[in-house]
């Protein structure tokens, strides 16, 4: 009896050490797949960006393109779902101030740690601006912002639901 009752738990911590492996494998692959987008659509067309969280296996990429906006939902690696929308006014970012994009959210929405981040890397006037910021994205999304930059994210995310995916 002893012996089925050791097998039993040495069989029970073996699965709970493999399940905690893949999810893990799931969410590295999925930051794998964020970056690499990223920096596809940089090279494309300028700019891209996303939102990810740590402990989650999935995240969304988007990009600006003439008249259009590109999303990609991503989770566990793979591309899910590619949506193509019209858009009547254009992102303009010819002058991006990163200190006070970071000061800005963060004073509405504080510092997240161990969460979810926004970020993007965009070309202006020949010069690549990266940023990520730790930030709870429902936070970001219902915030009022000065800069007209935050303030076209921020709609766009809402207008396009791609923050409805939450934690899957």
């Amino acid at each position: 009896m002893r012996k089925c009752y050791t097998i039993i738990v040495l069989l029970f911590i073996f699965s709970f050490i493999v399940s905690c492996s893949t999810v893990r494998y799931n969410i590295k692959r999925n930051k794998d797949l964020t970056v690499r987008q990223v920096n596809y659509f940089y090279k494309k067309n300028g700019n891209a960006f996303y939102l990810c969280s740590n402990y989650a296996t999935f995240s969304v990429v988007w990009t600006y393109d003439e008249d259009k906006v590109e999303i990609y939902r991503l989770q566990e690696g793979r591309i899910r779902q590619k949506q193509i929308f019209k858009s009547k006014d254009m992102i303009h970012y010819a002058v991006v101030s990163l200190e006070d994009l970071e000061a800005e959210l963060y004073r509405k929405c504080a510092l997240e740690l161990d969460g979810d981040s926004f970020g993007f890397k965009v070309e202006i006037d020949r010069k690549t601006y990266i940023a990520d910021y730790a930030v709870n994205i429902n936070c970001m999304k219902q915030g009022k912002y000065k800069s007209n930059f935050l303030t076209k994210i921020t709609n766009d995310i809402k207008i396009h639901k791609m923050w409805e995916v939450e934690y899957q």
